[in-house]
């Protein structure tokens, strides 16, 4: 009898308390959901908001729409080194291969702006790779710092492979007045005396264009005047 008297018991109480309980977990579950944004996606990587790119990712923003500038989030995020934020968007199901207006995707966006951790992250997620052409591309864009030459030559670019001018990126870092890069490249194994097409040395371009610092510090290193 005794026992039939507690059955009844805890019976009655799951009754009542299981509205509630369930009417708790409700209340929980929506306190947990984040606000919608404020700021779009685009903006929110620009001024490094995490909570505003969460609430972003959680209400399904298009992780892959550009900006007006053509860069879409993940290009944004590289060129600031935001690694947080990159594999954030990532994980997200950002496009690494998605290009700018400049035919740049977020690699090289990261490389270009010097910031080699997010660069070597995204490569060892699968971003495509080509090292010699961003070699020559950071080069002429002035932005190969030593750690971007370094990361690429540990991708396999050489520093003395020529483009369709026949331009090895010291012929382009000379050519464009970038001594400190020019000198990055020959300490790092830039041959000094391999010629263009049309048959000038490194030295003999400084010459021409009568960049003194260039020429004194490619004579420094035993540069010729004339190839090999």
């Amino acid at each position: 009898m005794q026992l039939d008297r507690l059955s009844i018991y805890y019976q009655m109480m799951h009754t009542i308390h299981l509205p509630l309980l369930l009417a708790l977990l409700s209340l929980f579950t929506a306190c947990s959901k984040p606000e919608p944004p404020t700021i779009n996606l685009y903006r929110a990587v620009h001024i490094g908001d995490i909570d505003q790119i969460e609430r972003n990712l959680y209400w399904d923003a298009d992780v892959n729409q550009p900006g007006p500038d053509g860069q879409t989030a993940l290009h944004v995020a590289a060129r600031k080194g935001s690694l947080v934020i990159v594999k954030m968007l990532l994980q997200s199901g950002a496009d690494q291969e998605a290009v700018n207006q400049q035919g740049h995707a977020p690699l090289a966006s990261a490389l270009l702006a010097r910031n080699t951790l997010v660069a070597d992250y995204l490569v060892k997620q699968g971003a495509s790779l080509d090292p010699d052409a961003l070699l020559r591309e950071t080069v002429l864009l002035g932005q190969a710092d030593r750690d971007v030459i370094d990361f690429l030559k540990k991708q396999g670019a050489s520093s003395n492979t020529p483009d369709a001018e026949g331009y090895t990126p010291l012929h382009l870092a000379i050519l464009n007045g970038h001594r400190v890069i020019a000198k990055y490249l020959v300490e790092r194994g830039a041959d000094i005396d391999l010629t263009d097409r049309a048959g000038r040395t490194p030295l003999q371009i400084a010459i021409e264009l009568q960049n003194q610092d260039i020429e004194r510090m490619l004579r420094k290193f035993g540069a010729a005047a004339s190839g090999p």
